[in-house]
This record gives structure tokens, C-alpha cells and sequence, in this order.
């Protein structure tokens, strides 16, 4: 089970990498949205889950989401998005995410939020 973590923090994205790959899990980073398109666009498998930061330079979260919603290859790929925006659980609802989980980030959440979709 792959999950794709976007974020243009670097410690942040090393992070979630470790903790996830020492679970199992194959982990791909790229540092923003308009590189998880291309990435997802030309992989021939896709992962179980995205993990997608809001707040990035060049294609943003809301942008991905937006294309990967349009996108009928990509539209059913399970996203959870990551933020320490105060208003995160809205964000999630109005972007139809599939979780979101606050920076600094918890691993119990993490950890539920994988559970679901990557087992």
C-alpha cells in the first residue's frame, strides 16, 4: 500500500515518510500539488491514500483538489488533508476530503486515518 504525502514543508513531509515507512508503507513525497498531478497522471498505480497540505506555492491544496475531483481517474483516490488552519474541519467539508488531521500532527489521528484506507 503506497500513500502520497504533498507538502512543501520538507521536515514535515521527512517526517510523516519515516513514521509511515516504519510501518510498512511505501511513501511518496512531492512538495506541491501541480507535482502530484504529474506524478499521479503518469503512475500506473495510485496510492490508497493523499495526504495534502492547504497552504503550498504554485498549485495549491484547494487547486489539486479541485483538479483531481475533475479528473475521473484520480476522483476516487482518498484524500486527508493537513493543516494548522484553525478552521481545518470546515476546509475538510467544503473540499469533500476524507479526513484531515492538525499540525503538529497527531499520530493517533495519522494512524486512524490510514487504518481506513490503507489496510
Amino acid at each position: 500500500m503506497s500513500i502520497l504525502i504533498v507538502d512543501d514543508d520538507f521536515a514535515i513531509r521527512d517526517s510523516l515518510s519515516q513514521l509511515l515507512e516504519g510501518e510498512g508503507f511505501l511513501v511518496t513525497t512531492v512538495s506541491d500539488g501541480q507535482e502530484a498531478l504529474d506524478l499521479l497522471l503518469r503512475s500506473s498505480e495510485q496510492p490508497c491514500l493523499i495526504l495534502l497540505d492547504l497552504m503550498m506555492p504554485g498549485v495549491n491544496g484547494w487547486e489539486f483538489r479541485r483538479r483531481q475531483q475533475e479528473n475521473p481517474t484520480l476522483a476516487s483516490i482518498p484524500v486527508a488533508i493537513i493543516s494548522a488552519n484553525r478552521n481545518l474541519k470546515a476546509q475538510a467539508s467544503t473540499l469533500e476530503a476524507h479526513g484531515y488531521i492538525d499540525k503538529p500532527i497527531d499520530t493517533e489521528a495519522l494512524f486512524e486515518i490510514v487504518g481506513r484506507y490503507c489496510v
